[in-house]
C-alpha cells in the first residue's frame, strides 16, 4: 500500500470511532472495547479529535490530537495517540498522516506540535523534524 493513496478525514459516528479500536487498542492496552467509545466521547468535550487514515475502505493508521494552549508551551496542537497497523508499519502511513495535521494546524494558525515519545518512536519523530526536549513525563498513581 503506498502511502499517498490515503484519505483523512475526521471519525464522528459511533460506528467510525467504534471501528476505529482495533487499531487504537494497538498503541493504548488499557482501553477497553466497551469503554472506548465513551472515552474518546468525554475526551471530545475536551477538544480532542480523532483522525483516521484510510487507504481505500481500510483504517491504516490513526490520529488523536487537541489543540491547546499552556503557560509552558503557548498555543499548540498535541498529538495525543499516533498509531500505523502493524501490517502496513515502514509505508508512510504515520508519515503522510502527521504532515496532513501539520499543515492544518498551520492553516488554523497553529505554530508549533507537541507530543510524548516512546523511546521506540523517537527515530520517527526525529526524521520529521521534531526536536526532542529535555523534559521527561512521568506519573504518580494515587490510592497506592
Amino acid at each position: 500500500m503506498k502511502a499517498h493513496m490515503l484519505t483523512i478525514h475526521e471519525l464522528r459516528s459511533d460506528d467510525e470511532i467504534t471501528r476505529a479500536f482495533p487499531l487504537m487498542s494497538a498503541l493504548r492496552d488499557r482501553v477497553r472495547p466497551e469503554t472506548f467509545l465513551s472515552e474518546v466521547r468525554r475526551q471530545q468535550r475536551d477538544g480532542y479529535e480523532l483522525f483516521g487514515a484510510c487507504d481505500g475502505d481500510v483504517l491504516v493508521a490513526l490520529a488523536g490530537v487537541r489543540r491547546t494552549h499552556t503557560l509552558a508551551r503557548g498555543e499548540h496542537l498535541f498529538v495525543d495517540d499516533l498509531v500505523t497497523a502493524e501490517s502496513v508499519r515502514g509505508s508512510g502511513h504515520g508519515r503522510v498522516l502527521m504532515g496532513w495535521l501539520a499543515r492544518r494546524a498551520a492553516a488554523e494558525g497553529v505554530g508549533r506540535i507537541y507530543l510524548d515519545s516512546r523511546l521506540t518512536a523517537k527515530g520517527f519523530y526525529e526524521r520529521l523534524g521534531f526536536v526532542f526536549l529535555t523534559s521527561i513525563p512521568c506519573s504518580l498513581e494515587l490510592g497506592k
